[in-house]
């Protein structure tokens, strides 16, 4: 064993013996005072009287107090407080190794860390409120009382606001009751604990430098330390809205321009067609007929498309009124009986009993019918089935059409009830189908407050359900909404 080591033991042997003449923490230096402060009044004691000297070894008693605990501590207060975590408190002289001296070096080793965590904190923050100003949509964040606590620029651009917005109402800043009616109604449902779903708005008019339309998405932040935050989320729709408008009313235009030439183009074929010189000619009454039936054919397309256009722009009125289900079935089998008998496709429908009627916009309905049914035939394969369903539940008349035809894939059931979409583009030329069958279904639906849905499987078959409110409103119909 090295001498270095011998010594190392000795003093660790004898450091309770030294730590009594020298002693280094707050307790032994207690016990020494006070010891020393009772042999100090014990020789006084011999001296003096015993009401002298307890007075003298109290006041000792406190002095030691004094200098061993209170002013440390009290130290060790001004040392916490000196300029919080922001200042120099880690450069301040610290003296001695007691249990005082350990806490202060502990408290400024903290403050170091906490203030490198708060520096940290700061940078994050600013560079969320860079990025939070920077977004190009709108943004709007409202406390659980639907008071504004921050908005973005893009919103500040939109409305051309650009004072301070904190504790402001939705409805001052951005004046629109049905969104602060909306986000009132999540506040209440909140206070009375029930589950808050994010609330979306299609199309809300933003009244600003220019009006704009934007689509709006508002998501509750909930925690159980802290209270709700609704987060408001708007996008700019105001382009894609005016191209649609642009669109419908060149839509519109041109159907309209074209109806009047093909009607007058199918009207002549047919004089051309009845003239006794051509009766016998049968090249002539081929070359009509082929005239005729694509004139016919593009009349229906026009007549599809000025009806689309109708329905997106809300131009066409509904007339609602009680609809015979039974009996608007009965019409469109009879009227594509003819068709389901040639392609051997069988044709059921099962209506509850209890329905007889329901509220549609009977010649409207009957298109939607129509063109299901009809779908459903050309679609279907030999010896297939083509089954409507009419059932009911409290709210709704649900209407399920079935068929055991070839199905649409993945892909293209998505885009089904799109404009001008085939599914087998080689199969509708075949079929001679315009691509608006079931735009037209799906606008409808829709128009009556209702819903459809699509279920299907290749080489299966497809379900299309209609769900329609047992007492419909008309409504204008948002085309972002359908699309």
């Amino acid at each position: 064993m090295s001498f270095k080591s011998h010594f190392i033991n000795v003093k660790a042997n004898l450091r309770p013996l030294i730590s009594v003449f020298y002693p280094s923490t707050v307790k032994q230096r207690i016990f020494l005072g006070v010891i020393i402060g009772t042999i100090f009044s014990l020789v006084l004691y011999h001296f003096l009287p015993l009401f002298f000297v307890l007075p003298l070894f109290l006041l000792y008693c406190y002095f030691i107090l004094y200098i061993l605990v209170d002013k440390p501590t009290h130290s060790l207060m001004q040392l916490t407080r000196h300029g919080g975590f922001d200042a120099g408190i880690d450069s301040l002289p610290i003296v001695g190794n007691d249990e005082f001296s350990r806490i202060a070096r502990a408290v400024q080793d903290m403050a170091k860390r906490m203030r490198g965590s708060i520096l940290e904190a700061r940078e994050q923050t600013s560079r969320l409120d860079e990025i939070f100003a920077a977004i190009g949509e709108g943004v709007v964040i409202v406390n659980h009382e639907g008071k504004i606590l921050k908005v973005n620029n893009t919103v500040r651009r939109w409305i051309g606001w650009y004072s301070d917005v904190t504790d402001r109402d939705v409805i001052e800043v951005l004046r629109s009751v049905e969104l602060s009616a909306i986000i009132q109604k999540m506040i209440q449902d909140i206070k009375e604990n029930q589950s808050i779903q994010a609330q979306i708005i299609e199309s809300l008019h933003l009244d600003g430098p220019e009006i704009r339309r934007v689509r709006v998405k508002i998501v509750v932040l909930q925690s159980e330390q802290q209270k709700p935050v609704f987060m408001i989320f708007l996008f700019d729709l105001t382009d894609i809205h005016k191209g649609e408008e642009i669109r419908r009313e060149f839509f519109a235009n041109v159907s309209h321009e074209l109806k009047t030439p093909i009607a007058a183009i199918r009207g002549y074929a047919e004089i051309i067609q009845d003239l006794p010189v051509l009766l016998n000619n049968e090249t002539a009454q081929n070359f009509l007929s082929v005239i005729v039936r694509n004139s016919e054919n593009l009349t229906k397309l026009i007549d599809e498309m000025l009806i689309v256009t109708g329905l997106e722009s809300g131009s066409l009125t509904l007339v609602i009124k009680p609809y015979n289900i039974q009996e608007g079935l009965r019409r469109v089998v009879e009227n594509i009986l003819p068709k389901a008998k040639q392609a051997e496709v069988e044709i059921l429908s099962d209506v509850d009993p209890e329905i007889e009627e329901i509220y549609v916009d009977a010649q409207r309905f009957d298109s939607v019918l129509v063109n299901l049914v009809d779908n459903a035939v050309k679609y279907n394969r030999p010896g297939g089935i083509v089954k409507i369903s009419v059932r009911k539940n409290e709210t709704h008349h649900i209407i399920f059409l079935e068929d055991t035809g070839i199905g649409i894939p993945n892909h293209s059931r998505i885009r089904a009830f799109e404009r001008f979409y085939r599914v087998d583009k080689s199969h509708n030329r075949l079929g001679g189908g315009s691509g608006l069958g079931l735009a037209i279904v799906k606008h409808v639906v829709q128009a009556h407050g209702g819903s459809i849905s699509l279920r299907s499987e290749v080489g299966v078959g497809s379900v299309f359900t209609i769900m329609l409110p047992k007492n419909p409103s008309k409504k204008k119909i948002d085309l972002l909404t359908i699309f």
